[in-house]
């Protein structure tokens, strides 16, 4: 009888890419950012991939929570539920460009209301010859 001797190293091997390719995508598959909002542009920082909470408000008005529809009147208690575990939690508001100052600034209110400690307002990379 003949004892055959199994190659484990290739397994690994394939396993220890496979884990390293899905460490790399996650970050891409989790962002929030499938509502299409036309945003401004501006010179700003890349940002970094973390567990952010992103409010959009689109051109036609309707308002998303982490690409889910919400309405105004139940924003904050949402906003609150997601920020229960880690109130440093990155508020993003994304807004079209076409939205007035005045609805931007309302929905910033009502996150600082919920005790958001870090908001920001998503914008565009401006490209060199802008």
């Amino acid at each position: 009888m003949r004892i055959l001797n199994i190659n484990v190293l290739p397994v690994a091997c394939v396993g220890l890419l496979m884990v390293i390719m899905m460490i790399m995508v996650a970050p891409m598959v989790i962002s929030y950012s499938k509502t299409p909002v036309d945003v401004s542009k501006a010179n700003t920082a890349e940002r970094k991939v973390e567990n952010e909470i992103v409010i959009s408000l689109t051109k036609n008005k309707k308002l998303y929570l982490n690409d889910i529809p919400v309405s105004l009147n139940i924003l904050k208690e949402e906003i609150e539920d997601e920020l229960e575990e880690d109130p440093y939690r990155l508020v993003v508001i994304r807004a079209d460009k076409e939205i007035s100052y005045g609805e931007v600034i309302s929905i910033i209110a009502i996150a600082k209301e919920t005790g958001a400690k870090r908001i920001v307002c998503g914008t565009k990379k401006k490209e060199r010859n802008e």
